[in-house]
């Protein structure tokens, strides 16, 4: 072998645990650290970045007791005592902000969970922010704004805000409905829904309480699933009476594209007009029914009688992995959290659940795994 190349071979032996060891200090850097200490009413650092998988732990060095929620809604550690320590474990992408629920305005910090190369997520999360509650400096957003997905892909929408919102497709194809933020204008954790998305495409997103100012487009790659997505929790159709110069019940829910059939059970005409949508019935007699098929859209439509403008009513049109909001919390299911021995589930995550299953879904399932202070 020529002397020269002798000499490379040697150089490229004696540099490379250097190059190794530059290669691990980068990956290193890329996952972000996966510690965070709370000291006094302060949590550092503020900020991280990590890969989906990664354990974060948060190590208590104050004197109070702290916790580590998401102003979401898909965790919570529980109060963490001093020396003490709790972890979470992030399989999800997105961007997660957390506060402590004891300290809220004082204590926010946010963990970045960036994609796994080696293990794609069934699931990504896509996070509603704005000025109100106690995020300060914020706009009226969506994080991120711009996703790539494959087919079959199953987004968890997380109000993290003060405000209202919504993740819809502008044209109507997914919806999460209104997902309300934390009580208390964000005091209190937010939460939030999911939808699947079957079929490829690009679809231009926005929030229909917000629609000027949060939008985004999400892209959805390979080739479509088969099978329907997750079907809604409301019926296929439901009945309505008027009596009394009345709707009665004032308030149903329908699965999207459900039938809805009116009967006018008093001696008065009536019809069913909407007040934000070109849908009306006839006016009819006694004994008369009609039927419309309900909007494709989820969401809130009221209507009224234009003979009796007093009569009003409200229909529901719930979407899919949503709560139907009309049949009461008891439908709810908290989710168990894996935790380690002898842990449990959170009194706060059963009731956050049931809350979230009432008011707009509760789709955290599995996504988030707590292990217990120790």
């Amino acid at each position: 072998m020529p002397k020269l190349a002798v000499r490379v071979v040697l150089l490229l032996m004696l540099l490379s645990p250097f190059t190794l060891l530059a290669t691990q200090a980068t990956a290193q850097a890329q996952a972000g650290p996966s510690t965070v200490e709370i000291v006094d009413f302060e949590y550092h650092a503020p900020s991280i970045t990590v890969t989906a998988g990664s354990e974060v732990t948060w190590t208590n060095h104050g004197d109070h007791l702290h916790t580590v929620t998401d102003r979401g809604g898909t965790f919570d550690t529980n109060p963490i005592s001093p020396k003490a320590s709790s972890s979470v474990t992030f399989s999800v992408p997105g961007t997660y902000h957390y506060f402590c629920r004891i300290n809220p305005a004082k204590m926010n910090g946010i963990v970045v969970v960036t994609p796994n190369a080696a293990k794609a997520s069934p699931v990504s999360r896509v996070e509603g922010i704005d000025p109100g509650g106690f995020l300060t400096n914020e706009s009226l957003r969506f994080d991120p704004t711009e996703l790539t997905v494959a087919a079959g892909s199953t987004i968890l929408f997380a109000n993290v805000g003060g405000k209202p919102h919504t993740f819809t497709a502008d044209d109507g194809s997914f919806s999460t409905g209104v997902v309300p933020p934390g009580a208390e204008g964000g005091r209190f954790p937010g939460t939030n829904a999911t939808v699947t998305l079957p079929t490829p495409g690009t679809f231009p997103f926005h929030c229909e309480i917000h629609p000027a100012a949060m939008k985004g487009t999400i892209t959805v790659t390979g080739e479509a699933r088969a099978g329907p997505a997750a079907a809604s929790s409301a019926p296929r159709a439901i009945a309505v009476d008027m009596k009394d110069i009345k709707f009665n019940p004032d308030q149903v829910s329908v699965a999207p594209g459900g039938k809805v059939t009116w009967t006018n059970r008093d001696s008065a005409p009536h019809d069913a007009t909407f007040d934000d949508i070109p849908l009306k019935t006839k006016t009819f007699g006694k004994g008369g029914t009609e039927t419309l098929t309900a909007p494709t859209k989820p969401g809130t439509y009221s209507y009224f009688c234009s003979v009796h403008p007093f009569m009003k009513a409200v229909l529901v049109v719930v979407g899919q992995n949503t709560a139907d909001p009309t049949r009461g919390a008891a439908s709810a299911k908290p989710v168990v959290l894996k935790s380690g021995p002898g842990g449990g589930v959170s009194g706060f995550v059963l009731a956050t659940g049931v809350i979230a299953a009432f008011l707009g879904g509760f789709g955290i399932s599995a996504f988030v795994r707590r292990k217990p202070s120790s």
